[in-house]
């Protein structure tokens, strides 16, 4: 095996060639997280990879709590399921506080203050409220809490960790914050033992072939709890070399599909959550082109061949495509398919500079 066929396979697997899904919630379940600091673009990661999609389809899983989007895994936002939620921060949030503390100690976000101004969310979001930043932040302020941009975000993620809140529906452009457990249904418990392997399973199963060092990578944990994870669930799973590396995956077969190009946006899990990043990366006369950055990406035939950026009017979206490579004669009915089912996520006709 190759990385050709490792980029196809987990393009298979991250259910961008074939949708399995026609819910986000369901899609969600199966990633195990998806990234989601730009929400814009995690609603279209999530939208493409669904039988069928839209952007208000999208909002309004968010809205109604069938996805949640709370800092969990690594010291970022992710969409999680309701019911994976509570053992995913319980196993991750000690670790991402770790992370956090050099700020929280250069920004004086002390124990002490960090309950202080939970005990003030806890009031404030009582009996399903919805708050955004521009509220929370004077509220805290006049309990003696300094709030500027850097410690009203550190404070507000201290209480997401600790599973007191998480964002709820949007407001104008603003997101709002609810109680956790006024809108996500208590679920069993898991041990560290049996969150490491179910974190595993979901990974592998969906975004492999995968190294047990993507999966350190992606899920925040110790190469040593990774690797626990993996041994736990590794009869679910083979191995395949490709460079030398071991690649862990669910059995499927690597099949000839026909070209296949995606518009994926920033932060894709497709270009995220792995370690290594250049399997991925155009080979141009035998040498790596330029790597692209985390941002929104075109992929034909799991390689990156260039980017691309968009600007909406009100009629309609501008679409600048950037190729590294120009792309293949045989790949432009599948860049027609992806620029339609852009359209159609967004409900605007798409123009191509």
């Amino acid at each position: 095996m190759n990385a050709f066929d490792i980029t196809l396979l987990r393009l298979q697997q991250q259910c961008l060639i074939t949708p399995q899904h026609s819910r986000p919630g369901e899609l969600v379940a199966w990633m195990g997280a998806v990234q989601a600091q730009d929400y814009a673009a995690a609603k279209w990661a999530i939208g493409q990879r669904l039988t069928t999609a839209t952007d208000t389809m999208l909002d309004e899983a968010m809205g109604n709590w069938e996805i949640i989007r709370t800092h969990v895994l690594r010291p970022t936002w992710h969409f999680v399921a309701p019911a994976d939620l509570r053992w995913m921060l319980k196993l991750s949030a000690p670790r991402v506080k770790a992370l956090c503390s050099y700020n929280d100690t250069r920004w004086g976000i002390t124990k002490a203050v960090i309950t202080k101004s939970q005990k003030i969310l806890e009031k404030l979001l009582r009996n399903r409220q919805q708050l955004t930043r521009l509220q929370i932040g004077p509220a805290l302020q006049q309990a003696g809490i300094v709030t500027d941009e850097y410690r009203l975000g550190s404070l507000l993620g201290h209480a997401e960790l600790d599973g007191l809140i998480c964002s709820g529906p949007r407001h104008g452009k603003q997101f709002s914050y609810v109680l956790l457990e006024e809108h996500v249904p208590a679920a069993a418990p898991l041990s560290k033992a049996e969150s490491i392997a179910n974190l595993a399973q979901r990974y592998f199963h969906s975004h492999g072939p995968a190294t047990l060092q993507d999966f350190a990578w992606w899920s925040g944990l110790t190469v040593t709890e990774a690797k626990s994870g993996l041994e736990a669930v590794k009869d679910q799973l083979v191995a395949v070399e490709a460079d030398g590396k071991t690649y862990w995956t669910p059995p499927m077969k690597s099949t000839k599909e026909k070209p296949t190009v995606f518009l994926l946006p920033a932060y894709d899990e497709f270009t995220v959550a792995y370690k290594k990043r250049d399997i991925q990366q155009l080979h141009i006369n035998g040498n790596l082109a330029p790597m692209a950055s985390l941002g929104p990406v075109i992929v034909a035939d799991g390689q990156i061949t260039g980017t691309w950026k968009r600007t909406v009017n009100k009629k309609d979206i501008s679409l600048e495509l950037q190729p590294i490579k120009p792309l293949k004669k045989t790949h432009q009915p599948a860049l027609k398919k992806a620029i339609q089912q852009y359209s159609a996520f967004n409900g605007l006709p798409v123009t191509i500079k």
